[in-house]
């Protein structure tokens, strides 16, 4: 599992945890053009009284069928943040062929979110 590995990886990482149905909070999870899982954990940069399971407090993994469906999903985030910039801003790493979308807080540091990067092109 893509959480335990980059939590083994000494990046900071706390509270993982998987989201289910009842748990996401975008809804997407099983869904027509959602994703098929995902999980999220603070980071040391993260926002620690933001929403449970929200980007807000580090880190977020979405699992998609394909990688065009997690290309569309970045698509979307990126172009919204960029259009709307009071929103913040987002990191994002891909690997298992482009399917998984992990992405970062950008209220995390750019030098944590460098290891993180390394990290995740480790998998």
């Amino acid at each position: 599992m893509i959480l335990d590995k980059l939590t083994e990886a000494s990046i900071g990482l706390t509270g993982g945890a998987v989201q289910n149905e009842d748990t996401d909070p975008n809804d997407l999870l099983g869904r027509p053009n959602g994703y098929t899982s995902r999980a999220s954990a603070d980071l040391p940069g993260g926002n620690r009284d933001g929403e449970r399971f929200d980007i807000d407090r580090g880190l977020v993994i979405e699992v998609f069928p394909t990688k065009d469906d997690a290309d569309r999903r970045s698509q979307f985030i990126q172009e919204s943040l960029k259009s709307m910039p009071i929103l913040g801003t987002e990191y994002h790493y891909r690997t298992d062929e482009g399917r998984v979308l992990v992405r970062v807080s950008g209220k995390v540091k750019p030098s944590a979110s460098t290891k993180i990067e390394q990290a995740v092109n480790d998998l």
